[in-house]
């Protein structure tokens, strides 16, 4: 039993206190039947639990039962309640500090016609509050008549059937604004476009394999391909037939804006850039293997980089030996690839041939420059270093190799031995001391003596040699060739 409680002729003379909130915020946006459920909901609030039943408000009120759900399903949207059951029906009142702050007030007489007739669309539902606010503010915000919004209204129920929601119907009314449409008198003419490109749409179909009908979106982009960016129409069935894996409008939609942007038009212009994909497909994949990747989308990696190498002109035997020559020297990135092309060009080393002569040239002068460096009694590799000395000694100072093999020979055992070899030439060069026999009047016979032929046939790189000579293009000169 409770300690204390309101006697009933208190309860009868007592005040229901309404939050000033839902007048100013959300009363404008109910009709006569939310606000009285609304406030007799609330006094219920403020009575004993014998009293406080589903039955009496709807005596009450005169309201079915399923009203009362949807009228406190739409104030639960709205943040002025929470519905914790629907069988029956228990509704919490909640605090209105919280409660979502309604669109722009509109007055309802002013959409009274545009009301009804909206409803009379939907006769298997009631529409709700908000979803008039909606049509309310888009209409004030595009200036559509509101003829020819229930035109687009009646054309989207035709489409989807009466499930369509307001956000589909929005954006469709959306996108015809976009295009010009603001009178029933253009409703019309668009409709008419979406008729007289019934045949046309019937042909993309069959060419993309379809038995069902267009979507309205699919319309729309029928029109975008062959009004805004100039498709005709055996064009856009060519580039439908072509589409390989699951044919649809959107990966069709995709082609087309591929194509649209490399301004390509017609359907011979497209056999031949399909041709060309297919090639720079099949040459990504071949560089990818030759330098030991693997991408199961190649999408980015042609566009980052097999195109930009092809346009540099680059030939497609060049960028896979290129590839296979960097996987032997130890490059395994198409980042560092693309630095070992970016070389290449520079020397205007283009094709195979180029490339491989250029390579066996260097291989076969950085052969010279190793013996010289271990008749100094070293073992090491070649150095950008020791082919700068090499270049002065030979294109500059005119030494051959062999007067460089006797000098590296005398300074075997210094502590800087290329050093050495620099100041002794050095000072041959100042006496014009240019022949072998020249140098050895100066110093020791020499014990041994080196190959130095030129004619270098064998055309198979160790990894040493070509990681000596592509990691270091950028150092190598046209004196060097």
């Amino acid at each position: 039993m409770s300690f204390a409680r309101f006697s009933s002729d208190f309860l009868m003379e007592s005040f229901t206190l309404v939050d000033n909130l839902f007048i100013n915020e959300h009363l404008p946006y109910c009709d006569e039947k939310q606000i009285k459920v609304y406030l007799y909901g609330l006094y219920m609030c403020t009575l004993p639990q014998n009293s406080n039943s589903l039955e009496s408000l709807c005596d009450v009120l005169g309201v079915t039962e399923s009203e009362l759900v949807r009228i406190y399903r739409e104030f639960e949207d709205a943040g002025l309640c929470r519905v914790t059951g629907t069988s029956p029906l228990e509704v919490t009142y909640l605090s209105l500090k919280g409660a979502s702050q309604p669109p722009k007030k509109y007055k309802s007489e002013k959409w009274h016609d545009f009301n009804e007739h909206l409803q009379s669309l939907f006769p298997e539902r009631m529409l709700t509050p908000n979803e008039y606010n909606e049509y309310y503010s888009f209409l004030d915000g595009c200036k559509l008549d509101r003829e020819a919004m229930l035109m687009i209204v009646q054309y989207c129920i035709d489409l989807k059937g009466q499930s369509v929601r307001y956000p589909y119907i929005l954006t469709v009314a959306r996108n015809w604004v976009q295009d010009g449409v603001r009178t029933v008198a253009d409703v019309e003419n668009k409709l008419n476009e979406y008729e007289a490109q019934s045949d046309d749409m019937r042909a993309v179909l069959n060419a993309l394999g379809r038995k069902t009908g267009a979507e309205l979106e699919e319309k729309q982009m029928l029109l975008k391909w062959t009004r805004s960016w100039g498709f005709e129409l055996p064009a856009v069935i060519a580039a439908a037939k072509a589409l390989k894996g699951g044919k649809s409008f959107k990966k069709l939609d995709q082609k087309l804006d591929e194509f649209y942007r490399m301004s390509v038009f017609t359907a011979e212009d497209m056999a031949d850039y399909n041709r060309y994909r297919e090639r720079i497909q099949e040459l990504t994949v071949k560089i990818n293997k030759n330098i030991g990747v693997f991408y199961e989308s190649l999408d980015h990696i042609i566009e980052v980089y097999t195109i930009p190498w092809t346009n540099k002109g680059f030939s497609d035997e060049a960028l896979v030996t290129v590839a296979h020559y960097c996987f032997l020297s130890g490059i395994r990135t198409l980042d560092g690839m693309n630095s070992v092309i970016n070389k290449f060009f520079a020397q205007g080393l283009l094709t195979v041939e180029a490339i491989d002569d250029f390579i066996a040239i260097q291989v076969e002068q950085d052969e010279r420059i190793k013996a010289v460096i271990e008749a100094c009694g070293r073992t090491r590799s070649v150095t950008p270093s020791d082919r700068d000395y090499y270049r002065t000694w030979t294109a500059t100072w005119g030494f051959d190799d062999e007067v460089i093999l006797y000098a590296a020979e005398l300074c075997a055992g210094k502590p800087y031995p290329t050093s050495a070899i620099n100041r002794l030439l050095s000072e041959w060069k100042s006496k014009n001391v240019r022949t072998l026999d020249a140098a050895r009047k100066h110093g020791a016979t020499v014990s041994s003596s080196v190959n130095t032929s030129k004619n270098f046939e064998e055309r198979t790189y160790t990894h040493e040699q070509l990681q000596s000579v592509i990691t270091n293009i950028d150092n190598i000169t046209d004196a060097d060739l």
